[in-house]
């Protein structure tokens, strides 16, 4: 496979950057994701990063050197980070009302196609050919009550822009409510194809600029370049903001195939994951963290 990937995270004019950030891939399959650790709850970032730990842990498992169901894998491991943060809040006796929680966006590219699913504000563009003219914008629907009411028609997308609620979101991971998970079917890629992941701090202040600079820029220069605009349009109280981009080249079969970029382990049996599994990750994970009952938010 070929391609260029670019990333860059901010903290904003937080105290603290509750975003995460990652990427894995073999020879044949690359996976991104980006997970927004959510304000008003303890551990954000604890969240964020159950999430990114989570989906890197089993892609390592699972891509041998191709994911066998890519939609399956990212609708199940979505579900598992849900679990595995509430029973992260269970057992450090987190309040369900303060309980970490995060949203996320992550996709696999394989086979020329590109699949995504998400829960929550976390978007994924893409953005179809070279240059300014080129094709199409595909992205994510917000799991926002603004984003509902632009659906049902209630609100503009103008005044969705500056609503006071527009960080409202009724699907996240963690908590007391079973996430809404929306997956998205393949979607054939095309030569010089971007996808770009990004928090609600990246793409809320750029609005549609955020598409049109990703097409006008150089992958590498773009991502630093948008990042400083969403920052200087948000002000000091900027929040956490994170950006992730793959531009995508099609295959030349006159070239060889791109060396694997991160390794994997040896192949091994698939196998349905188990409570005593969850069990063992949440105590790792406490391990790393402890649990500090003052712990910060935002």
């Amino acid at each position: 496979m070929n391609y260029t990937i670019a990333q860059e995270s901010r903290i904003g004019g937080r105290e603290i950057n509750q975003d995460r950030v990652a990427w894995l891939a073999t020879a044949d399959a690359v996976l991104m994701v980006v997970a927004d650790g959510m304000g008003g709850h303890l551990q954000g970032e604890v969240a964020a990063q159950i999430a990114v730990d989570t989906f890197i842990e089993r892609f390592r498992s699972e891509a041998k050197t191709l994911l066998p169901d890519p939609a399956g894998f990212l609708a199940t491991t979505l579900n598992l980070v849900h679990q595995t943060i509430v029973r992260y809040a269970t057992a450090c006796r987190i309040p369900s009302h303060a309980a970490p929680r995060t949203t996320c966006i992550a996709c696999v590219v394989q086979n020329g196609q590109a699949s995504w699913a998400h829960a929550g504000d976390s978007r994924l563009y893409l953005i179809h050919g070279r240059g300014p003219g080129s094709g199409g914008v595909v992205r994510t629907r917000d799991h926002s009550l603004v984003q509902r009411m632009v659906d049902e028609g209630t609100l503009s997308r103008a005044a969705a822009a500056n609503h006071p609620m527009r960080n409202r979101v009724f699907s996240c991971l963690g908590g007391d409510v079973a996430p809404h998970i929306e997956v998205s079917p393949p979607v054939a890629l095309e030569d010089g194809d971007l996808i770009a992941l990004c928090t609600d701090g990246a793409w809320s202040p750029l609005g549609e600029s955020l598409v049109s600079e990703l097409r006008r820029s150089p992958l590498v220069a773009s991502v630093p370049k948008l990042l400083d605009a969403a920052e200087n349009a948000a002000g000091l109280r900027a929040d956490n903001l994170s950006l992730l981009v793959m531009r995508w080249e099609a295959p030349d079969p006159d070239t060889a195939t791109r060396d694997m970029q991160l390794a994997v382990p040896p192949e091994r049996a698939l196998a349905p994951i188990s409570d005593e599994e969850i069990d063992l990750a949440v105590a790792e994970i406490r391990r790393r963290i402890p649990f500090d009952p003052n712990g910060a938010s935002s």
